[in-house]
């Protein structure tokens, strides 16, 4: 599995982009999925619809180029956005056979807010 990470800066949050490329890069390792993108849209950039955000045209270019199976990112709530706006961009990615994980709990992250388990023995506070 290829994947993007995509990481969203945002003022006085709980997680640096740093720490947020930290935790993608851990869940990668285990995972054993190389990163072949990096996506980071800075500070302000969150009120904007997530199709306008720096990185969403380069994210949606490679994904239809077939470059890249997975989007990871480190939780729903860390993309900053409504539900409605989330499931466009799942359905989006869904099209082109990408889908999206989250690194912090280790689940995929559905259109219309469904969840599959935990991957087996993925632990997201594991070395």
């Amino acid at each position: 599995m290829r994947a993007i990470c995509f990481i969203q800066e945002v003022k006085d949050s709980d997680l640096t982009m740093r720490q947020q490329q930290l935790i993608c890069h851990r869940a990668l390792r285990k995972l054993q999925w190389p990163c072949i993108m990096e996506l980071f849209a800075q500070a302000g950039s969150e009120a904007q619809p997530l199709s306008l955000r720096p990185g969403m045209v380069d994210l949606l270019r490679a994904a239809a180029a077939g470059e890249v199976d997975v989007l990871m990112v480190i939780d729903i709530e860390h993309l900053h956005c409504g539900q409605a706006e989330l499931d466009g961009l799942l359905m989006s990615l869904l099209q082109y056979g990408i889908h999206t994980f989250g690194a912090r709990n280790g689940q995929w992250i559905e259109p219309a807010g469904r969840h599959w388990m935990v991957l087996p023995g993925y632990d997201e506070t594991d070395e």
